[in-house]
């Protein structure tokens, strides 16, 4: 175990114990997904280690942060601040607790709203923490993500971009930018839309 991961581990016991039970259950099905997709172990389950660092913080304590850190929030941002947890965790993984690899801290700050250009720890990291037991809750669209985990992450994260799309549209939630250019870019990836000129 490196430090960073031991300092992460140890942050765990400074967290609500239902969200550091969540964090070892994102880390235990990334290094499992890493096996499976052949990406480094280490890098998957130290990025779920640190995904949720900001994540037990208040609305309010999360647009502080993104002022003292100058953080250019968008609209979707400002009305719902804790899309902000994964891009504003990164500076305190690499200050403070010696979290240097870019694709790490990459994975940590697309790990809410995903993005365009994924790599493939990136899109893991996303979906690991959207299909760990107690996420998946039984839903049949949920349980489908996990299913195509097990052998096409970029399917996987397609399809849970459009389990989000439908919830914020019978919940007249917006979507966040980032999570439409991924959406988009997976779509002409597969083929179901003419790739931008």
């Amino acid at each position: 175990m490196n430090d960073a991961e031991e300092l992460l581990r140890a942050a765990l016991a400074k967290m609500p114990q239902g969200l550091a039970e969540h964090v070892l259950r994102v880390a235990d099905e990334a290094d499992r997904l890493a096996k499976v997709h052949g990406v480094d172990r280490d890098a998957a389950r130290l990025a779920a280690l640190g995904h949720d660092i900001l994540r037990g913080h208040s609305a309010e304590r999360l647009l502080q942060i993104a002022a003292e850190q100058g953080f250019v929030a968008d609209d979707v941002d400002l009305a719902e601040p804790i899309l902000m947890h994964g891009p504003l965790a990164v500076p305190i993984l690499r200050e403070q607790y010696g979290v240097l690899d870019a694709d790490v801290l990459g994975a940590v700050a697309a790990h809410t709203t995903a993005r365009a250009r994924m790599t493939r720890l990136q899109k893991l990291l996303f979906v690991a923490d959207k299909i760990e037991p107690h996420k998946m809750g039984g839903r049949p669209a949920v349980i489908r993500v996990g299913d195509l985990a097990e052998t096409d992450l970029d399917a996987a994260l397609l399809a849970y971009l459009d389990v989000q799309v439908v919830q914020a549209l019978e919940r007249g939630w917006p979507l966040h930018p980032n999570t439409i250019a991924a959406r988009n870019e997976l779509l002409a990836e597969a083929g179901r839309i003419a790739p931008p000129k």
